[in-house]
């Protein structure tokens, strides 16, 4: 590998790394921090890398501006109060009867759990 492209190169792998983080929620604050760092890598190498710097460049700026948009729009920026929430919440109603038929599946279970507890002896005292 030549050493004038090395470092356009490492600002590439960076870029493309920033930008496969910048789509979920998750890995934006990542994919933001990796895309500036790719974006200096790519302009230190611009000089000497040509066009992989370039890209490399385009791709960091790319990553950094989604990572951005990514992290605002999960924060709340640009929704109002009357969007529709994001995560749909069950009613009350809904959650008790998925909890009630859960317990119903889980009762013989728990009954046999309850009858093979065998709690020993008691702690001794010390007199």
């Amino acid at each position: 590998m030549p050493g004038p492209l090395r470092p356009a190169l490492m600002a590439l792998a960076f870029a493309l790394a920033a930008l496969v983080a910048s789509w979920s929620p998750l890995a934006a604050p990542f994919g933001l921090l990796t895309g500036l760092g790719a974006l200096a890598l790519a302009v230190r190498a611009r000089r000497e890398g040509g066009r992989v710097a370039w890209v490399a460049l385009a791709l960091a700026l790319l990553a950094s501006v989604a990572s951005a948009w990514v992290l605002a729009r999960t924060a709340g920026l640009g929704r109002t109060l009357d969007d529709a929430p994001l995560v749909p919440a069950h009613g009350e109603r809904e959650t008790s009867k998925e909890l009630d038929a859960a317990a119903e599946r889980s009762r013989a279970a728990r009954e046999r759990a309850e009858q093979q507890v065998d709690p020993g002896p008691g702690p001794r005292t010390r007199n």
